[in-house]
């Protein structure tokens, strides 16, 4: 089985700012968020743990997973260029959009993150089939890990959530 879990809260999550690959660190809530996750997950026994090596990332795992986990870099979230921090309004949504399709305004490529996440993918799908994988990362990675091994929908939609903040996803391995 395949656990996909989003972070916990950060100071940026709770004022609808963008975080993007600013390394922000989880705030009280959070902490407290990856303590209940722990509890809920401390009878499954993980075979590995991919996380993101943001620190956002980091603490929240360093409280869920008891093994030695690995950071890897294709689960960074999205980089946000100009955006980053900015208040998530829709006009700015939009904008941010717009420009990650090019990788304008110094934002990453769309298209090569999404790119990065299904490399991760094929990895686990390839070397870990039939064992318990634990992913930590961010939003816009669950979406994309999300649609990999459901499938994508008719309606892309990036705008809604697939996972929360300290929400698991799972998926048959």
């Amino acid at each position: 089985m395949i656990y996909l879990l989003r972070h916990g809260q950060t100071d940026w999550n709770l004022f609808k700012r963008a975080n993007g690959s600013t390394d922000t660190y989880l705030n009280k809530t959070g902490l407290e968020q990856a303590k209940h996750q722990s509890e809920q997950l401390k009878n499954i026994n993980f075979d590995v743990c991919f996380c993101s090596p943001l620190t956002r990332a980091r603490q929240y795992c360093e409280i869920i997973f008891k093994g030695i986990p690995f950071f890897d870099d294709r689960l960074v979230e999205i980089d946000c260029g100009e955006f980053e921090g900015a208040e998530e309004t829709p006009k700015m949504m939009e904008s941010l959009w717009q420009a990650i399709q090019t990788g304008d305004k110094g934002t990453e490529n769309f298209n090569a993150f999404i790119n990065r996440n299904c490399n991760l993918c094929d990895l686990i799908k390839r070397d870990h089939s039939g064992k318990n994988i634990l992913i930590i990362t961010h939003a816009l990675n669950a979406r994309v890990i999300n649609y990999y091994f459901i499938g994508k929908p008719r309606d892309y939609d990036f705008t809604k959530s697939v996972a929360r903040n300290n929400e698991v996803v799972t998926f048959r391995n």
